[in-house]
């Protein structure tokens, strides 16, 4: 453009075509608002007029009943048309320029095992698992996306099957190194699984590989299998015994097929941190980040859990203030203000830090 002189032509073309976009596109708003007001106006207006009528005598008590009872759907096929007309030219220019893109026989192609009718779609390809061997973790820490390093310089080496607790004080960083070692949040340093270095953990990291059970766990109003399963082919019940819900669930006298209601509240908050550990356990995970999981737990299913957890080989790396947790760990970490402060067994730590233990 510069060699054929042509700068302020192109400019003042472009600078054309910016004023035309922006007129038309306050044209489709100020027709947004118009199509989209207008039914909520007007049906404030016809109860008062439907009102007016009936002091009038223009209208039976009865006549006046149906039009109020009617301006609810009345309302809804409005704001519906409303939002089709003022939609509708935005719709065709995209589908027009998707078109031109893509070619008639290719935007209009079925696509295979897909019924749009039916809403049906082929389940997608369960991705290749990676069995666990080994953990290890160089130099990691937790990035937050603000920057923050929440945990720095962690060195740690995980064995299959084995039970890793985190203890420490309120505001450490325990769950912030949980978050980062399930893919939730960003990680430095280096994390190794069996040897291969994890690059890219949102993929890697992924549900039926790594399952994650935060402090406060979200359920679905729905079943306890509902719950556990989320869609997908699990053994439900397998999971629920590993958890060590079946007995309460026995008690409620409805099983797998309990409602729990909204928010779980038909459970109480260790039946519900139980539940999202089963629901984390159901794909045979490989690891399991487990965020204070027991601490709604009394003694007794405590003991039961973590037993349960070591009979079936899980790989758990939690974060815990209980006793009766820690003395069952492998391994035990300290972390003091976002580092390490010690590292080993219960046995050899609880004369130094037994005072974060309860």
């Amino acid at each position: 453009m510069k060699l054929a002189g042509a700068t302020r032509p192109v400019l003042g073309h472009l600078a054309d075509l910016d004023t035309v976009r922006s007129e038309r596109q306050r044209r489709e708003i100020s027709v947004q608002v118009w199509a989209r007001s207008t039914p909520a106006l007007a049906s404030g207006l016809l109860p008062i007029g439907a009102w007016a009528l009936y002091l009038t005598g223009g209208l039976s008590a009865g006549a006046t009943l149906v039009v109020v009872s009617t301006l609810g759907a009345a309302r809804w096929f409005a704001w519906t048309t409303a939002s089709l007309v003022s939609q509708l030219p935005s719709a065709r220019v995209w589908t027009r320029r998707t078109v031109a893109m893509t070619g008639v026989g290719a935007y209009s192609a079925p696509v295979p095992g897909v019924d749009l009718a039916a809403g049906t779609a082929p389940a997608p390809e369960p991705p290749p698992r990676h069995p666990l061997r080994r953990l290890e973790m160089v130099g990691f820490g937790a990035l937050h996306t603000d920057g923050t390093l929440a945990v720095h310089d962690v060195d740690l080496t995980v064995e299959r099957g084995e039970l890793v607790l985190v203890v420490g004080p309120v505001g450490s960083g325990k769950s912030s190194l949980l978050r980062a070692l399930a893919g939730i949040v960003h990680h430095t340093g280096s994390l190794r699984w069996n040897g291969e270095p994890v690059t890219s953990p949102e993929l890697f990291l992924r549900p039926q590989q790594v399952g994650y059970v935060g402090q406060l766990p979200r359920v679905l109003s729905g079943t306890v299998a509902d719950n556990v399963a989320l869609g997908h082919e699990v053994d439900a019940a397998g999971a629920v015994s590993t958890a060590q819900l079946e007995h309460d669930l026995a008690t409620a006298g409805g099983g797998l097929g309990l409602l729990i209601g909204h928010k779980g509240t038909r459970l109480s908050g260790g039946q519900l941190q139980r539940l999202a550990l089963a629901r984390a356990l159901a794909p045979r995970t490989e690891l399991l980040v487990a965020d204070d999981v027991s601490s709604a737990l009394d003694v007794t299913t405590e003991l039961e859990l973590w037993a349960a957890l070591r009979e079936h080989g899980v790989t758990v790396v939690g974060s815990t203030s209980k006793r009766a947790a820690l003395v069952r760990a492998d391994q035990v970490v300290v972390l003091v203000d976002g580092t390490v402060a010690a590292h080993g067994t219960w046995r050899d730590l609880e004369r130094d830090w037994g005072h974060l233990a309860g």
